[in-house]
């Protein structure tokens, strides 16, 4: 008796796409990148698009419930700490974007947040499109390689996927997916998924190359691709401005890179560049839009005293760079001004030092200079909560009270900096 042999899904899905694939790997970004031709701003634009298609697919798996879906999406390693560091390299470029691909990006993301909340299932035929390309990638690794390798030091990190790992990953992501129970219309639906995404892909991949006619604009996605679509500087200057500032801050605090790491890094510019823009602004409209980001950022475990740090570092930056403009970027210092105020207003100066010098001396130095100036963000989270951010302390002390980073002795000390501080509110009320 002859017995029917099983198509597995993966089997499903390979035959399915097999046509939209060919048609991917014959459009011309592809052929001038075998080629080595390819120009640095289609690579560019190609990374920025997959690292906001990849943060919003691994945003949207973190709001599944439990169940096999999400242990087997969020138990694949995330590619987009791949792309931020093959974009890291080029950040000093500041590199437009291409308007056409924004459009495209945004449709592909709004699809895979629309997918999760009418269809989750519907997100395994996006996740298995671009496991896929950890294939494909590996194929034009080289030619990446031989054509920007001299400016990113012979690396490409999206490119070269799970190195050595590539091939037992797919393997054992071809063995998930074909135990999935799905039925015949599930898997029906699944496919045609994955061949709209292909469609998408090729709509999105046909912008990055050729750029004749192209519009290039500066985006808050050219700083940082999670950002959104948030205004920042037309003018390069000042966006060096911004992103010069926002790396001296995060070394003022180096809490935030330990705490928040590439993500932190990624918003701090584009946060900077957004505050440059606000100096268009007459000054009400200025100061209550910094207000707003203060409590935002104070009730997510940033102290208010770095976005006036940030400020006035902005100020600083900007007014050497383009001097011409110093009276047009007062209102950025006025901001940091005010900011200042109303925390000394809840913790006077005098006190407010020596709270911090305090939590410095109980801590070595803040840890031999590690985490610096944390002092300063216990006390001003005290006085943040103080003027209304609900959630100052407690977001901040979440992280400053973990017992896998530090020791008892750090745990007293912050338990005796942040009671000494409210109570210097208490008194000072």
């Amino acid at each position: 008796m002859n017995e029917t042999k099983h198509t597995t899904l993966m089997d499903s899905l390979k035959e399915a796409i097999r046509e939209q694939h060919a048609r991917m790997e014959a459009l011309p970004f592809i052929a001038e990148l075998t080629n080595g031709q390819l120009p640095l701003e289609s690579y560019v634009g190609q990374l920025r698009a997959m690292a906001v298609i990849q943060s919003t697919l691994d945003h949207e798996l973190a709001q599944l419930n439990a169940g096999e879906l999400r242990t087997l999406l969020l138990g694949r390693p995330s590619r987009l700490a791949h792309l931020r560091k093959d974009l890291s390299v080029f950040d000093k470029l500041h590199i437009p974007d291409i308007e056409a691909a924004l459009g495209h990006t945004r449709t592909i993301a709004e699809r895979i947040r629309r997918y999760r909340v009418e269809q989750p299932n519907d997100l395994l035929g996006i996740q298995y499109v671009l496991e896929g390309t950890t294939l494909g990638n590996a194929v034009h690794l080289p030619d990446i390689l031989r054509t920007f390798g001299s400016q990113t030091s012979g690396t490409a990190y999206y490119y070269t996927g799970y190195g050595d790992r590539t091939a037992e990953y797919w393997q054992e992501f071809c063995v998930a997916m074909n135990a999935l129970h799905i039925n015949q219309d599930e898997c029906a639906r699944l496919i045609q998924v994955a061949l709209d995404f292909f469609d998408e892909l090729a709509a999105l991949f046909s912008t990055f190359y050729p750029l004749q006619n192209q519009e290039m604009i500066y985006t808050a996605g050219m700083l940082n691709p999670e950002a959104g679509d948030h205004p920042v500087p037309n003018d390069v200057r000042e966006i060096e401005a911004a992103v010069t500032a926002a790396r001296k801050c995060r070394e003022e605090f180096p809490y935030f890179d330990e705490r928040y790491q590439e993500r932190g890094r990624s918003f701090a510019k584009s946060d900077a560049a957004w505050l440059t823009t606000l100096s268009e602004l007459p000054g009400t409209q200025l100061l209550n839009q910094v207000e707003w980001l203060g409590r935002v950022l104070g009730n997510r475990g940033m102290p208010r005293i770095t976005l006036e740090r940030q400020l006035e570092l902005l100020y600083e930056e900007l007014v050497a760079i383009v001097p011409e403009k110093t009276d047009h970027y007062s209102g950025l210092l006025e901001a940091a001004e005010s900011l200042k105020r109303e925390r000394l207003h809840h913790i006077p100066e005098p006190v407010f030092t020596d709270l911090a010098r305090e939590f410095h001396l109980a801590t070595d130095g803040e840890l031999q200079g590690r985490l610096r100036r944390t002092g300063d963000l216990i006390v001003s989270a005290v006085c943040d909560q103080a003027a209304g951010i609900s959630e100052a302390v407690t977001s901040l002390l979440t992280w400053l009270t973990d017992p896998e980073r530090f020791s008892p002795q750090w745990f007293e000390a912050v338990s005796n900096t942040l009671n000494k501080a409210q109570k210097s509110v208490n008194g000072n009320a």
